[in-house]
């Protein structure tokens, strides 16, 4: 836990490259920036004030309470507000933590579907469509 913290505050040190190196994955054609561009697509078509009321999900990466709430928890004190998920880089910090709590060595599309289904979300047949939208915009952008 003290290296997980340790790792979230190095990210910070260097916002704008959160998950550069931060987070062991297999190799892939696709990096974590290219990632989180292409789910940031998917969820609110790069949008920052998007909001899915029936969810209350918002901003670019649409995050609910219980992911803020969780990232919470990985830190170990409430680091993080849910007015933060309207925030692009605080956003995307959230991500890159809850990422890289549940997805150390972990493949880009178990990562993208704990992103959308939780952190067994890249067990869960219900997130592979949305792996297919995500990985259709890392090939549309031609990361591939």
């Amino acid at each position: 836990m003290k290296t997980l913290i340790s790792l979230f505050f190095a990210l910070f040190a260097c916002p704008d490259k959160c998950c550069d190196g931060a987070v062991q994955i297999e190799p892939s054609q696709y990096n974590l920036n290219d990632l989180l561009a292409a789910i940031a697509q998917v969820e609110s078509g790069n949008c920052a004030t998007a909001h899915n009321k029936e969810e209350d999900a918002v901003g670019l990466y649409q995050i609910r309470k219980i992911y803020v709430d969780d990232v919470n928890r990985i830190l170990g004190k409430p680091y993080f507000s849910y007015k933060d998920r309207w925030n692009p880089h605080k956003s995307r910090d959230m991500v890159c933590i809850y990422i890289i709590h549940y997805g150390q060595g972990k493949a880009v599309e178990q990562l993208a579907r704990i992103h959308n289904g939780g952190p067994r979300g890249w067990k869960k047949k219900s997130t592979i469509p949305y792996w297919s939208k995500v990985k259709k915009v890392l090939e549309d952008n031609g990361t591939s």
